[in-house]
């Protein structure tokens, strides 16, 4: 079962899942759980203590670019389901993701659930600011009320998403040897 096939299922199953929560969960402070944002970041943080074969020979490419990747679904689907324009989430997800694989290897020691707490926390108000300069964001509740009410949401996602998602990623072979383009 450790096919690319079934890992990319589980990517978009897991945006898919992420993007009906998100959705549906009421708003606090005129923001709502950043389920997307949080696994977006999880993609970029998972290879934070990085497997010794990929110390040596670096990070294989589907390895490389698979966070790359689930930006680029979570971002299409917060545009898609918040009517921003076009890029507007997807550009703030990659770049939030590039931060955090510049930050890997400083938290490489932290739990997971530590680092999605912090970093998801981190970045949805970065997100706001980011809605608010495109011009996305609308003025109920104030901008300043949506920059601090977001990290209050975004903290106990961030946890649960990047507590969760390495045991589910577990099952479907993402931690183990390299996937092979097919059952035999």
């Amino acid at each position: 079962m450790k096919t690319r096939a079934v890992q990319i299922l589980l990517i978009l199953l897991c945006t898919t899942l992420a993007a009906a929560l998100q959705d549906m969960l009421p708003a606090f402070g005129g923001t709502k759980a950043p389920l997307l944002l949080a696994f977006a970041l999880h993609g970029a943080f998972a290879e934070a203590s990085p497997a010794p074969r990929d110390r040596a020979a670096g990070d294989s490419p589907p390895l490389a670019l698979r966070w790359i990747c689930a930006a680029l679904v979570a971002g299409a689907f917060e545009d898609a389901l918040s009517e921003f324009p076009l890029g507007c989430a997807t550009g703030f997800f990659l770049l939030a993701g590039v931060a955090a694989r510049c930050l890997r290897t400083l938290v490489c020691a932290w739990s997971p659930a530590a680092l999605g707490l912090v970093a998801v926390m981190a970045a949805a108000p970065l997100h706001e600011i980011w809605l608010s300069v495109w011009g996305v964001a609308g003025d109920d509740p104030a901008p300043l009320v949506r920059f601090f009410a977001s990290a209050l949401p975004a903290a106990p996602t961030g946890a649960l998403v990047f507590a969760l998602l390495p045991f589910v990623e577990r099952l479907v072979g993402f931690d183990g040897p390299d996937a092979e383009g097919r059952s035999a």
